[in-house]
């Protein structure tokens, strides 16, 4: 079976790492222990026409892993362009351009890989919950995130592709009780700088104006002190406070044991998602790269906004890829484009209930 030679490869691959000390014997046993998921649209659900474009889509981690963990399991999703040809350097984001310049990495308009791994995204990693930081919210303010964010520009051009979606997403909604927007805000600095209550207030913020999403905010003490008194708890809105001092890993615990939350995609931008990277609780990037999109979107003498732009660089991965301190589980390509899958090794000292 393809699911079995997919995770044959990534053994092969993580034992080949190790024998060269490029990972250490506990990494590996982890890896190992941790596993894969593979998800074939057409032999699992007769979904066709995205199989066509996506004939197998994998998580870094079995469901019985993600089980045994303390906190939900995180992924993130971006698109990156290479910056110059052959250059081996993805870019995530062209800045002085509205939305981060996103649609300029692909030479002004949606490639259908990337929407199509999107909504999958969207749907699979999350569809009970879609974490963002308060300042992404409101740079996205009339942003329901919701896979229809992408899977909407398909609609007319690929119909069965759409339709297809559409059947992926009620397979895998239908038996969740609640899924949630959460939103960090570290304390009331967070929270006011961030303009949230003017635009609450004058119910100019879509999630607040839509019933498909509970919302979650991961505060401090004194940030739910401060917020609650603007934008009061309810049935639709809970607050998730950590004490005193903003905690991550304890604001994740409680959303595993409170609200029953296993996997969660974390959309809240490379900030914040290399902070969850660099405090030990983010698994997996999924990351959609494209070619050098025809013309030049930094000048080559832009040497630091073209380091603050770079998601990546061909060889710094722990395996040679193009993610530092990740491993690639999955490639495939369509057309120009590659839809990967890469990997972070987790402490399961740490994280798994023992």
């Amino acid at each position: 079976m393809v699911a079995n030679i997919i995770e044959e490869n990534f053994k092969g691959n993580l034992h080949y790492l190790y024998e060269n000390k490029k990972i250490s014997s506990s990494q590996l046993e982890h890896f190992l222990k941790r596993g894969i998921q593979v998800i074939r649209p057409k032999e699992d659900f007769n979904l066709g026409s995205l199989s066509s474009i996506l004939p197998n889509i994998v998580i870094g981690a079995s469901k019985s892993y993600i089980s045994k963990l303390k906190i939900p399991y995180q992924a993130t999703s971006y698109i990156a362009a290479e910056v110059f040809p052959n250059s081996k350097r993805y870019i995530y984001k062209v800045p002085g351009n509205p939305g981060g310049g996103v649609v300029k990495l692909t030479g002004d308009k949606r490639n259908i890989g990337d929407s199509v791994f999107a909504s999958t995204h969207r749907i699979l990693l999350g569809n009970q919950a879609i974490l963002l930081s308060i300042y992404n919210l409101m740079i996205n303010k009339n942003h329901i995130w919701n896979w229809e964010f992408f899977g909407n520009k398909m609609k007319e051009s690929n119909e069965g592709v759409y339709n297809d979606l559409s059947l992926l997403y009620e397979q895998f909604s239908k038996n969740n009780q609640s899924s949630y927007v959460i939103v960090v805000s570290r304390n009331p600095k967070s929270f006011d700088k961030s303009g949230i209550i003017h635009f609450y207030q004058k119910k100019e913020v879509a999630i607040f104006n839509q019933d498909r999403r509970k919302i979650l905010f991961l505060t401090n003490q004194e940030g739910y002190d401060y917020i609650s008194k603007y934008i009061p708890e309810s049935d639709f809105i809970q607050y998730v406070v950590t004490g005193s001092e903003f905690n991550i890993f304890d604001a994740l615990r409680i959303l595993k044991k409170k609200y029953q939350i296993d996997i969660i995609l974390n959309d809240g931008g490379r900030i914040m998602s290399n902070g969850f990277k660099d405090s030990g609780v983010l698994g997996e990037e999924r990351i959609t790269l494209e070619p050098y999109p025809g013309k030049v979107l930094i000048q080559k003498e832009n040497h630091k906004v073209i380091e603050e732009s770079t998601l990546g660089i061909k060889g710094t991965g722990i395996d040679n890829s193009e993610i530092s301190e990740a491993i690639l589980l999955y490639s495939y390509p369509f057309g120009q484009e590659k839809m990967n899958v890469y990997v972070y090794p987790l402490d399961d000292s740490r994280v798994l209930f023992h």
